[in-house]
């Protein structure tokens, strides 16, 4: 690129003498400039950096297509992960086309109080992702209500003399205590946590034998896998619907 400029009218491009360097944006700050360089020439001697740099990192392979600053990057981020809000992560993965920490980002999204969301960050998220957001927390929560108000069937074991007080008890105990778990305004438990909760409960005139049987149907959460399900097949189809990421096969990395 800096020889074919040599000799032509075109302007000289940065980089090209040292009275035409590359300007790095302002808001880019050295230590992650330097980062870029260190990972350019593949010698990323930083182990800990704060992500502040690692998103300037980002930015700059995005800005000359450097696809080892890229994969060093996106390998930090999916490592911090958690220590990162799920809007800013997936402002990130729109912006930059990444799209190995959405759908993580968009699970902690659909779990994440609103009100509790500043403007900003909706603005940065963008309509798509909230639209897509709000339809599978509709869906869920109405996947919740049915499963606290429907027990699982009781299947009764031999063993057991009084079906009838056994099968009322257990649909009692589910709806005062599942539903409880489950539907609490204050405080609804995920399922996991319901399901560990629930198992300690007294039984009541419940058939041991039969309470067993059907505890092992609860925690084989084949209902309760459907939450799981749903926000990784959506978070999927927001990866395939928007985020192209870039082609570098007709880019060397930008130091040789």
């Amino acid at each position: 690129m800096f020889a074919a400029s040599q000799g032509t009218q075109l302007e000289q491009v940065d980089g090209s003498t040292d009275d035409k360097p590359i300007c790095v944006p302002s808001q880019v700050s050295e230590s992650a400039f330097e980062l870029f360089l260190s990972v350019c020439y593949n010698k990323p001697d930083v182990l800990k950096i704060c992500n502040k740099a690692v998103i300037q990192l980002l930015e700059l392979s995005d800005m000359y297509l450097c696809k080892d600053a890229r994969v060093y990057a996106v390998h930090h981020l999916q490592r911090q992960r958690y220590s990162l809000e799920p809007t800013q992560l997936i402002s990130l993965a729109l912006k930059y086309n990444v799209k190995e920490i959405l759908p993580h980002a968009f699970e902690r999204l659909v779990s994440a109080r609103i009100n509790d969301i500043s403007d900003d960050e909706f603005r940065a998220v963008g309509s798509v992702v909230w639209n897509t957001m709000f339809k599978v927390k509709e869906r869920l929560d109405v996947h919740r209500r049915i499963i606290a108000c429907e027990a699982p069937p009781m299947v009764h074991a031999g063993t057991c003399t009084k079906q009838k007080l056994c099968e009322d008890d257990w649909k009692q105990l589910w709806w005062n205590g599942m539903g409880r778990f489950l539907l609490d305004g204050r405080n609804p438990q995920p399922y996991k946590d319901a399901v560990e909760r629930f198992e300690k409960l007294d039984i009541g005139e419940i058939n041991l034998d039969c309470w067993k049987a059907v505890l092992y149907i609860v925690k084989a959460r084949s209902a309760f896998d459907h939450e799981r399900k749903l926000i990784t097949r959506t978070a999927d189809d927001l990866v395939k619907y928007l985020i192209v990421e870039p082609n570098f096969e007709d880019f060397g990395r930008l130091v040789h």
